[in-house]
C-alpha cells in the first residue's frame, strides 16, 4: 500500500501494520479505541487514555524527547507522528529506518480525516466510519451561543502564551461560534503582554494543559477583569482531537449550555 501523509511523504507499507509506535496521545486513544490497542507496541508517556491499556504499553518518553534507541529495539513496522507535537529531527531520523506517518492536524475536518486515515491503513474502515460519523453528530447537536463572545484561550503562564488561528483548539471554539480576539495576530501560538489589558476579551479560557491554570490564577485574573468571564477549562477536552473528540462533545454542550443562562 501506497500512502500520503500530511507533509506529502510517500510511505510504502508491504502490509497491514502489526507493531504500532503512536507518538501521540490523541493518535493513542484513537487506535485503541478503533480495536487496535493489541498492535501498540511503544507510545510516549503522556498517552494515557485508555489508561488500563496504555499503563502496559512501553513508554518512550516525551511527545518531544522521544528515545530513538527504545524505538529501535521494538523495530515498529509503523510510527505515527504529528508535526506540532513532535521534533522535526526525531521524526527525520525515524523515517530513515522505519514508515513513519506524520499528521498535521490543524482543525475539525483534519481530525476526522485523521481518523478514516487510520481505519483505511489498519482495514478498519467500518470502525472509523462509525466513530467519525458519531463525533459529527454529537457536535452537530452542541447548542451554538446566543450571542458571539470573543475569547482568549491561554495555555501557558510567564509569558503567558495563548492560542491564535490556524490551531485546532480554534477550530473547534470557532465552530461553536466563538471568536478569536488575537485572531490578527497570524501566529499559532502568540506570547501576550503580562497585563493582558491590550486583549478585547469578552471570555478568557485558563487551559488545565499543557500548563495546569487553578483557581488561584483565576482569581489574579478576575480581579483585574471584574466584568469579563474567566473559565478554567479542560484542556483534554478542547485540544485533543480524535476518538476524545466525542467525550469532549458532551464537555463541550454543557459549557455553551452553562455560558447561554
Amino acid at each position: 500500500m501506497n500512502i500520503t501523509d500530511d507533509l506529502n511523504n510517500r510511505i510504502y507499507i508491504a502490509s497491514v501494520p502489526d507493531k504500532i509506535i503512536s507518538l501521540c496521545p490523541s493518535i493513542t486513544e484513537t487506535l485503541c479505541d478503533i480495536g487496535l490497542s493489541d498492535s501498540i507496541i511503544g507510545i510516549t508517556d503522556y498517552c494515557i487514555h485508555p489508561i488500563y491499556i496504555t499503563k502496559n504499553i512501553l513508554k518512550l518518553g516525551g511527545p518531544k524527547t522521544i528515545s530513538v534507541e527504545k524505538v529501535k529495539s521494538l523495530n515498529p513496522d509503523i510510527i505515527f507522528a504529528v508535526k506540532e507535537e513532535n521534533t522535526k529531527s526525531t521524526i527525520e531520523a525515524l523515517s530513515k529506518k522505519y514508515p513513519c506517518f506524520v499528521f498535521d492536524i490543524n482543525t475539525f475536518n483534519d481530525a476526522i480525516g485523521m481518523i478514516k486515515i487510520l481505519g483505511k491503513i489498519f482495514q478498519k474502515e467500518d470502525a472509523a466510519k462509525v466513530m467519525s460519523d458519531l463525533i459529527i453528530t454529537a457536535f452537530s447537536n452542541i447548542p451554538k451561543l446566543n450571542h458571539k463572545l470573543k475569547y482568549l484561550y491561554i495555555v501557558w503562564k510567564q509569558p503567558y502564551i495563548a492560542v491564535g488561528k490556524g490551531t485546532f483548539i480554534d477550530s473547534v471554539l470557532t465552530k461553536l461560534s466563538f471568536s478569536n480576539c488575537i485572531k490578527a495576530s497570524g501566529l499559532k501560538y502568540p506570547k501576550l503582554n503580562s497585563d493582558l489589558n491590550s486583549y478585547s476579551f469578552d471570555i478568557l479560557f485558563l487551559a488545565s494543559e499543557p500548563y495546569k491554570f487553578d483557581k488561584k490564577d483565576k482569581e489574579e485574573i478576575q480581579k483585574k477583569f471584574p466584568d469579563k468571564k474567566i473559565l478554567l477549562v479542560d484542556g483534554e477536552m478542547i485540544s485533543w482531537y480524535g476518538s476524545h473528540m466525542l467525550k469532549a462533545s458532551y464537555y463541550l454542550r454543557d459549557l455553551i449550555r452553562y455560558l447561554n443562562i
